[in-house]
């Protein structure tokens, strides 16, 4: 077996971007070799994530690697992003912000729940891939897996 990593075109595009201020849409597209719809596709994904930003300067788009991103991950380090780490700086955002404890403890469980929700597809898309069987018990163990922890 090799020890080779495969990159996805998203790993590329997020490689490219990296040390650049900002880099123009059509010209990213030419220099990764992809259709300008096939880039828009997957840079509205990240936008939607907060992981790059699109500005327009009149009509034409700039896209860039999403500076707080960097910045969450500059203090994360080395260390693995898991459900405790971002809990707490969930719990550190509410202190600051001066949201009750109970009210908090609140909004973290409807977050985690609204998480949970958006990444149904995500999971049963990655079962099937992996041709696992029983795809919705498999989802159903790992969603109560999750509550658990919170």
């Amino acid at each position: 077996m090799s020890d080779e990593v495969i990159k996805t075109g998203v790993d590329q595009l997020i490689a490219f971007l990296e040390g650049k201020e900002k880099a123009p849409l059509l010209e990213t597209a030419a220099e990764l070799k992809v259709s300008v719809e096939t880039l828009q596709s997957w840079v509205d994904f990240l936008v939607e994530e907060g992981i790059l930003g699109i500005e327009y300067k009149f009509t034409k788009p700039f896209i860039y690697l999403n500076r707080a991103d960097k910045e969450k991950a500059k203090i994360i380090g080395e260390e693995e992003l898991n459900w405790d780490t971002y809990h707490q700086a969930f719990l550190k955002k509410a202190t600051e912000k001066r949201i009750p404890d109970m009210k908090a403890a609140t909004l973290w469980k409807s977050h985690v729940l609204k998480t949970l929700d958006a990444k149904k597809a995500f999971f049963l898309a990655e079962v099937r891939k992996r041709q696992l069987s029983d795809e919705e018990e498999l989802w159903k163990e790992y969603r109560t897996q999750v509550l658990m922890k919170i």
